[in-house]
């Protein structure tokens, strides 16, 4: 049976929310958790208050005794997640977000809001990547820049500031790779293209440009060096 003192410390509590009285409705959500502490609702409502003061570590706190005091109480999780976003504490969010999905996979605002962090985890990843790549690119790591980028494009095809910091990088990583392949012996030129075939699933292709570069390291005497290790290995794996 609930505590009907506490209860109807509530009920003043939900009046001075209602009238905008965030501080005054907060004293008495204490007041009814301090007869009770079992209710989530009385710590749910606290939550809500700290949301309208914007007291986020506050929310935050009121919402973890909300879970405390009913783990099935769902909006408990919501509470919980809306301070945690607000935070920026989006890993923490994201894992609050998905226990209370799993007490009701179909609560709306969860859903929404899961989407919501998964959107700015993405950018937040992204935007990372492009300031590694920049990194990398003023340190001369050029292959290893478009490593990134190319890793960051598959978080998100087409943003902005990759395709922005892709126009800084691959010029400079372009002109570096022409110049590499032009000081290739035939041999590894074979090698490469090889690997560019196997890279692009034609692999009867990448067959031949091994075999290409075998025979030539036969003909040299250089079956054992590690280039034709390599050749050797890579035409077993077609």
């Amino acid at each position: 049976m609930p505590n009907s003192k506490a209860e109807a410390i509530k009920a003043e509590g939900n009046a001075f929310f209602k009238a905008g009285k965030y501080r005054e409705a907060i004293g008495k959500y204490k007041e009814a958790t301090a007869l009770d502490p079992s209710v989530p609702s009385y710590w749910s409502n606290m939550a809500a208050c700290h949301e309208k003061l914007r007291e986020y570590e506050e929310m935050q706190e009121a919402a973890r005794q909300c879970i405390l005091a009913d783990r099935s109480f769902v909006k408990g999780y919501f509470r919980l997640a809306v301070a945690q976003k607000a935070l920026n504490d989006l890993p923490n969010c994201m894992k609050t977000l998905k226990n209370g999905l799993g007490i009701d996979s179909s609560n709306s605002d969860l859903k929404k809001m899961k989407k919501e962090i998964t959107e700015l985890q993405r950018g937040d990843q992204v935007a990372a990547y492009c300031a590694k790549a920049q990194e990398q690119m003023q340190n001369g790591e050029l292959g290893v820049a478009m490593k990134t980028l190319e890793l960051a494009s598959r978080l998100d095809a087409g943003n902005p500031d990759i395709e922005k910091m892709m126009k800084k990088v691959k010029p400079k990583w372009d002109a570096l790779e022409k110049k590499r392949k032009a000081n290739l012996s035939p041999v590894e030129k074979f090698k490469e293209k090889g690997d560019e075939s196997y890279k692009n699933a034609n692999f009867e292709e990448a067959i031949v440009h091994y075999t290409k570069a075998i025979d030539q390291l036969v003909k040299d005497g250089k079956t054992g060096s590690d280039l034709a290790l390599k050749a050797y290995s890579n035409r077993a794996g077609e």
